[in-house]
């Protein structure tokens, strides 16, 4: 039997500076490619004490395409620095 996969799905997990789960979300790749986020406003950011983010985007396939984590400064919500991991092993740094 085939294992079952999880496919054209982003998988989202927000954090709080204690590492205590404050946001998750599984979405529709296609919207989480057009959609807007929590993070995408200070305001929530700040209200949320989200200070970091975790990402996981499966292809269509099933495979995980990339891996992502973003940081936030709870101070003005904004984003600070993030790395991503794609599926062929390269990986982006932002500070």
């Amino acid at each position: 039997m085939a294992t079952p996969k999880i496919k054209s799905t982003a998988i989202l997990i927000g954090y709080n500076s204690e590492g205590k789960c404050v946001y998750s979300d599984v979405l529709d790749l296609s919207d989480y490619y057009d959609g807007e986020h929590v993070w995408d406003k200070g305001s929530a950011v700040k209200r949320l004490k989200l200070q970091r983010v975790k990402g996981f985007l499966f292809d269509s396939n099933g495979t995980l395409d990339q891996e992502f984590e973003s940081v936030f400064d709870l101070t003005t919500g904004k984003y600070k620095s993030g790395c991503t991991r794609y599926a062929d092993g390269t990986m982006r740094e932002e500070k």
